[in-house]
């Protein structure tokens, strides 16, 4: 299930006397390529986040490739992983950069860590979908200057300066401690309970508070989904939406209805096409997440609302380049003086169009029928990152073994 093993070291392959070295765990996929970006900058900007290590050759980062598997409860075992890789590599400290979303309730987390152990993690699917690897970048420099390793002096967890806040860009974002759980049952901290990673009770959360927030976390969860995969694998839909086009464009009783249908009717027919498209695609293809325990709607609703846009977007991609291909396709076949004969009035590029936008929704509702075609598991791989794939085999895995436990037998709470 994992590519294990490929290690590359951003600042050669030793340590030197009196350098810090950041271990960067990255899963194979964005957060690799995201990890080698930020490899080479990060030295000097630690550095500067720094007051007793100010001198870039101080820093060294090493980039290791891993995809760790989840427990059987669903969880990621940071501290152990981070511990183990700790020891092994003589890292001061590790970071483990993944595609898992996380929230506390309802609000994104942006990063984990244990600052005793020296151990983080940074969710890519909370930094939105445009400047991730900025937003990346300004989170790893707070975390890491922060709380993994702080000055002579200052414990972990403290605080963070001014200074390291402008640097990270992160003025809006609240810091929730699992440690205060221990002193106080009431605490925000002990409504953190939803959580995929498990930190032991000794971690601090940084979170996106607000409705941004959110919107900012499914925006990342679709971009992790990568949606432009999609459509390379919808080959059957593909077959069937050319068929559907190409009727368009050769039967002259189409230009008609065409020309006769005003340009709201035209976006309503395109609307209904795309959405039957897209219902197909996810009914078909047993992407809609379902949760037998009601705990869980809510998680089940923003992975379902993941999968929604992730396909929304590979559909509409689909749609733009039927109707390319489909009015270049016109442009050569119907010659203007017949288009012009047929509809009796002059016509020219805006018909020719006109035509083939609505020969382009009839190819995408042939192409919604032609997607049951399509292979399940190739359109699982398509839409669907890494990460997201191996959460939902562990949810199968337990749906099914709850389906034969005994009635009214407690399940665990998953991640999310």
């Amino acid at each position: 299930m994992a590519d294990e093993g490929t290690t590359a070291h951003a600042s050669g392959t030793g340590r030197e006397p009196g350098r810090r070295v950041l271990g960067l765990i990255a899963e194979p996929g964005p957060a690799e390529e995201v990890a080698h970006k930020l490899a080479g900058q990060l030295p000097e900007l630690l550095a500067r986040s720094s007051d007793d290590a100010p001198d870039p050759d101080t820093w060294q980062v090493e980039v290791e490739r891993k995809l760790l598997p989840l427990e059987a409860d669903g969880s990621l075992p940071l501290i152990e992983v981070g511990r183990e890789h700790r020891r092994e590599h003589d890292w001061d400290a590790v970071v483990v950069l993944t595609e898992l979303p996380r929230r506390a309730g309802r609000r994104p987390i942006l990063a984990d860590c244990a600052p005793e152990e020296r151990v983080g993690l940074v969710s890519l699917a909370a930094m939105g979908a445009l400047r991730v690897t900025h937003r990346a970048r300004a989170t790893l420099v707070h975390l890491v200057a922060t709380y993994l390793t702080p000055a002579p002096g200052r414990t972990g967890g403290a605080a963070p300066s001014r200074r390291t806040l402008r640097t990270a860009g992160l003025s809006r974002s609240r810091t929730v401690d699992e440690r205060e759980a221990r002193q106080d049952p009431d605490s925000e901290a002990e409504r953190t309970v939803d959580a995929n990673v498990r930190l032991e009770g000794a971690g601090l959360h940084l979170i996106l508070p607000g409705r941004r927030g959110q919107l900012r976390l499914l925006a990342g969860m679709v971009r992790m989904n990568r949606p432009w995969r999609l459509v390379p694998s919808l080959s059957p839909a593909l077959a069937g939406a050319m068929a559907g086009a190409a009727f368009g464009v050769f039967y002259s009783s189409i230009w008609q209805l065409a020309d006769a249908s005003g340009t709201l009717r035209l976006l309503l027919v395109t609307a209904l096409a795309v959405l039957a498209m897209i219902a197909w695609l996810i009914l078909s293809n047993g992407l809609w997440e379902r949760s037998p325990d009601p705990r869980l709607n809510a998680f089940s609703a923003l992975y379902n609302a993941a999968t929604v846009a992730t396909v929304s977007c590979g559909v509409v991609v689909m749609f733009l380049l039927l109707f390319a291909a489909t009015f270049v396709a016109a442009c050569v076949i119907i010659p203007p003086p017949y288009l012009a004969k047929t509809l009796k009035h002059p016509a020219g590029l805006s018909d020719l169009a006109t035509v083939a936008w609505l020969a382009a929704c009839l190819g995408t509702v042939a192409g919604a029928l032609g997607s049951g075609l399509a292979d399940e598991e190739a359109v699982r791989e398509a839409a669907y990152s890494r990460r997201e794939r191996q959460r939902q085999e562990w949810r199968e895995r337990r749906e099914a073994q709850a389906g034969g436990e005994e009635p009214g037998r407690a399940h665990t709470t998953p991640a999310s």
